[in-house]
């Protein structure tokens, strides 16, 4: 009895010994060393294993990742160099204006330095120079009837725009001379005479508002003299000194009383004789008082005596072929014209 007791025991045991694990674990996957103990707690160890025997498993991709990592790392820094490269040039604007900020559109504007160049600008007076490297330029701009100015502009890592103002041009130093010919009155002359004498010279016939107008001339000392039928010269001195100048002169009436005696001689149809020969005599003196005493007549049949004084005249016209024909005629404060009508002879 009771050695069956014992045998169904250790059967019972037996049997719970001898089954087999539903979920074994694979030869040298447990974690227990011989003395029990757990080599890796947290399971890194087993990770770390893992992750070296992949890694001796396939040495060459270990060395493709290294390959691509220094590639990209030596791409990267070729990039950015060549992009520092192009970022290491610059523009500059040059705006070229007057003196009350317009701009000036016929300008023409010059670089010089690391880079050179030339343009004339644009409509907005602005002229733009580009790809320049960083350095010291010297800039000049230059146009009809302006200084030219130059200013010194530095690139240094962007970009720049200068402002160049131009004046006006007073190298040629020429002005003008205004000339107001006029009476006592202050009515103008229009048929008087300006004479200049200086460093430049010349001569005019005033306009019908008594002007004339001397243009170009240098500064200086000049001598003005103006002068018209019936009246006595007038002359003065004047000045250029940097600007135009405008004088007046007077001319007063010539009081030497001296008139013109004008002859026409004609025939009895009315027709100018013109191979006529007239003889003019004083009244009171008789022929001999100047040299216009005696004058052939023009083809118009004319004659004229100058500087005449007040008085009595006698006037005789004589051609071919025809009676010599006489008259008196009187001088008295201003110009005369007769006419003497010769008869066939």
């Amino acid at each position: 009895m009771g050695g069956a007791t014992v045998s169904n025991s250790l059967g019972q045991v037996s049997d719970e010994w001898g089954e087999p694990d539903s979920d074994p674990e694979p030869a040298g996957d447990d974690d227990t060393t011989d003395d029990g103990t757990d080599d890796d707690a947290d399971g890194d160890d087993v990770d770390e294993t893992d992750d070296e025997r992949d890694d001796q498993d396939d040495p060459e991709e270990t060395d493709d990742d290294e390959r691509d990592e220094t590639e990209d790392d030596g791409d990267d820094d070729e990039r950015d160099e060549t992009e520092d490269d192009g970022d290491d040039t610059h523009a500059l604007t040059v705006l070229v204006e007057d003196e009350d900020g317009d701009s000036i559109d016929d300008a023409t504007v010059e670089l010089e330095g690391d880079s050179s160049g030339e343009q004339v600008v644009a409509d907005d007076g602005e002229a733009g120079f580009d790809d320049l490297d960083d350095g010291e330029y010297t800039v000049t701009a230059d146009a009809d009837d302006y200084d030219a100015t130059t200013e010194d502009a530095e690139i240094d890592g962007d970009d720049e725009t200068v402002t160049l103002t131009l004046e006006e041009d007073d190298d040629d130093d020429t002005h003008a001379l205004t000339v107001l010919v006029e009476d006592e009155d202050g009515d103008p002359i229009d048929d008087a005479t300006v004479e200049l004498e200086g460093d430049s010279s010349g001569e005019q016939v005033v306009v019908d508002d008594g002007e004339a107008e001397f243009d170009d001339l240098d500064d200086g000392e000049y001598t003005v003299t103006a002068d018209a039928d019936d009246y006595d010269a007038a002359t003065e001195d004047v000045e250029i000194d940097g600007d135009d100048e405008t004088i007046a002169l007077t001319l007063e009436e010539d009081d030497d009383d001296t008139h013109a005696l004008t002859v026409l001689v004609e025939d009895e149809d009315g027709d100018p004789i013109d191979d006529a020969t007239v003889e003019l005599e004083d009244a009171g003196f008789g022929i001999g008082f100047g040299p216009d005493d005696e004058q052939d007549v023009d083809d118009d049949g004319e004659a004229e005596f100058d500087d005449l004084d007040d008085g009595e005249y006698t006037v005789t016209a004589d051609a071919d072929d025809y009676d010599a024909t006489t008259e008196d005629v009187e001088i008295d404060g201003d110009d005369e014209t007769v006419t003497l009508t010769l008869e066939e002879d």
